[in-house]
Order: C-alpha cells, then sequence, then structure tokens
C-alpha cells in the first residue's frame, strides 16, 4: 500500500511540472505601467517567447505578443518596417498609436550558439505627445 501512495504522490507531483506559460498578467500590468510612465525609455522583455525558434516568419505571418496587448487596448498600428540587426538576421518595428500616446514596438531574432536557432525578444517604449 505504501508502494502505491509513493507511486501515486509521484505521479501526482511529476503531473505538476508542466511546462510554464509566460505570465501574461504580469505583461499586461508592464504595459500599463509603461504607457503611463515611460518617456522614451526602452523596456525590454527578453523572456516573453519561452522557446527558441528555427524559422523566421514572412512578414504576413509575423506576429508580435505586445502589439497584439496594445491592439486590445485600442491601440492602432500607425507604420512598422523590419531590416537587420548586428546579432540577428532580422528585426521587426512597429508603432502604435492611441490618442495622446505612441508607442514603437521591436521585436529582435538575437543568433545564438545553438546552430540555427533564433532567441526572440520584444521591445517597447512610448510617449505622450502634450499637444
Amino acid at each position: 500500500m505504501r508502494n502505491i501512495l509513493l507511486l501515486f504522490f509521484s505521479l501526482l507531483l511529476g503531473s505538476c511540472t508542466v511546462k510554464k506559460e509566460p505570465n501574461l498578467g504580469f505583461y499586461d500590468k508592464a504595459l500599463d505601467f509603461v504607457i503611463e510612465n515611460s518617456n522614451g525609455e526602452i523596456v525590454e522583455f527578453p523572456e516573453i517567447y519561452d522557446s527558441l525558434t528555427s524559422t523566421i516568419p514572412d512578414d504576413d505571418k509575423e506576429k508580435l505578443k505586445l502589439v497584439e496587448k496594445l491592439k486590445a487596448k485600442g491601440f492602432t498600428v500607425t507604420n512598422w518596417g523590419r531590416g537587420n540587426h548586428m546579432l540577428g538576421p532580422r528585426i521587426i518595428v512597429i508603432n502604435m498609436k492611441k490618442n495622446n500616446c505612441e508607442c514603437e514596438i521591436a521585436k529582435t531574432y538575437y543568433a545564438t550558439s545553438i546552430d540555427s536557432l533564433y532567441q526572440m525578444t520584444e521591445k517597447i517604449s512610448c510617449k505622450k505627445n502634450h499637444r
């Protein structure tokens, strides 16, 4: 009976070690703080993606998590672009606006020491226009 209980608890504990997803509530709170308090300062979220990638999507399939969150807050895309970054093959920059607040979001694919794998991060900076 004791062995069955040990097996049960080990399976139970083992099932609790699922892959952690980023705490999206944290990102929502951090975005609210950046929108309200940033005056052009850049805030980077290096662990917004929980895994490396071997592929860089085409522009029409590219998704930025911070952009999606800002869209949900009522921001609209005003401009976008992409280019090469010295530490990675691509950087995507999207400008967004809501009322007097303008934000720039950048997604960077950094080269890693693991062959053909890239780490993805996102950065944001916001400014309020006092016109």
